[in-house]
């Protein structure tokens, strides 16, 4: 027994937080000696732990555990009326949080302002949380919602810079310096990619470009939609950024930027451009752009501008038709083509995926005679 002993009751409690056991014995040692002075000093505690535990047990050992020491009636912190004010907020800013609630509580003569978790705690109570998705909840969201697209119906364009990839601005430069003489450019290689993905498929269309310019960007959309329409196929939405080679920056209504007359001339397809700092709205061109850049800029070797163009376009049609693609469904883009039901999709060549990848400046004199006046071309 605990008498001869120098462990106390408190030592026990510091060991585990409910010494289950301890307090059957003291309550079993109390009805042997009928004594509660005898057990508390046998256990070294005081006689109100002794009566205490003696006056809780039930027969049951569950009976000695700890109770809550939560009031069993807790004073109420916030007046009703802020809690209705909070509802109502709620209610009618369902995206707004705890941020935005003091000028409302504020103009609305509130004296008091709770704590965001007890704001966050009354929203709770009411059903007004919605849960937050996780990221990978959102893309497979948003994969299902891509997949309900047909092949070319929403295609995304954007311009990836080449001036940033060592392997590919060492080989520009040396070329060159032996190009000096019948290129008054300073990089031998053309240090503009313009980009078209298709959404659906992940389908990739790209072309190289000395300019960063208006010009080279219409003449890259009227090659995408020469190309697709030779198989029937025409997009509803060419999607883009707000850069200045596609809108023009300094009147946001104008509808007249040469890019955009080239994409609605058929009357059928919408040009659209995403909000001003919604970079992820632009998520699967940007996602080709660094999958091009590890897999092709960063090794590829190429004698001349020609050289160049010939295994990027190599390296386009490998994308199309042989890489698989984990985020659709481990396919590749002629796969999910075949297996639209639309049939009208479904039996499109493989041909399609062939883009004639080019160097957009040697096209603008074609781009003239075609019948679309874009003036002189910029400086490079």
């Amino acid at each position: 027994m605990l008498a001869n002993s120098i462990v106390t009751y408190q030592d026990l409690l510091k060991d585990a937080k409910e010494p289950l056991q301890v307090r059957l014995a003291m309550v079993k040692r109390y009805k042997e000696t009928k004594s509660v002075s005898l057990v508390a000093k046998e256990f070294h505690t005081t006689r109100v732990t002794v009566r205490k535990w003696i006056k809780r047990f039930s027969g049951a050992l569950s009976s000695l555990k700890n109770c809550s020491k939560a009031p069993k009636e807790p004073f109420r912190q916030i007046d009703e009326r802020t809690e209705d004010l909070l509802v109502q907020f709620r209610k009618a800013h369902p995206s707004l949080g705890y941020d935005y609630i003091h000028h409302y509580l504020i103009d609305n003569h509130c004296k008091e302002i709770p704590s965001k978790s007890t704001v966050y705690a009354i929203w709770r109570k009411h059903g007004l949380l919605f849960r937050r998705y996780k990221k990978h909840e959102k893309k497979r969201d948003l994969r299902a919602i891509k997949a309900k697209y047909k092949p070319f119906e929403k295609i995304q364009i954007d311009v990836k810079e080449l001036k940033d990839i060592p392997n590919y601005l060492d080989q520009s430069l040396a070329l060159g310096i032996k190009r000096q003489k019948e290129m008054p450019n300073r990089y031998g290689l053309p240090m503009y990619q313009y980009t078209a993905r298709d959404i659906k498929t992940g389908a990739l269309f790209v072309s190289l470009a000395y300019g960063h310019n208006r010009h080279s960007s219409a003449i890259f959309a009227d090659r995408v939609l020469t190309h697709l329409k030779r198989y029937g196929i025409t997009p509803r939405v060419i999607q883009t950024d707000n850069g200045s080679e596609f809108v023009n920056t300094r009147d946001a209504t104008d509808d007249t930027p040469l890019f955009i007359q080239v994409v609605t001339r058929n009357k059928k397809t919408e040009h659209r451009r995403i909000p001003p700092g919604a970079k992820t709205w632009q998520s699967d061109v940007e996602t080709s752009h660094k999958i091009i850049e590890y897999e092709f800029y960063d090794t590829v070797k190429a004698k001349s501008d020609a050289n160049m163009i010939s295994k990027l376009r190599a390296y386009q049609w490998g994308f199309n038709v042989m890489r698989k693609n984990g985020y659709k469904g481990n396919r590749t883009p002629y796969e999910i083509i075949k297996e639209e039901n639309d049939v009208k999709y479904a039996t499109l060549p493989k041909e399609i995926l062939d883009f004639p990848t080019c160097i957009l400046d040697e096209k603008f004199d074609a781009f003239i005679r075609g019948g679309y006046h874009v003036g002189l071309p910029t400086k490079y």
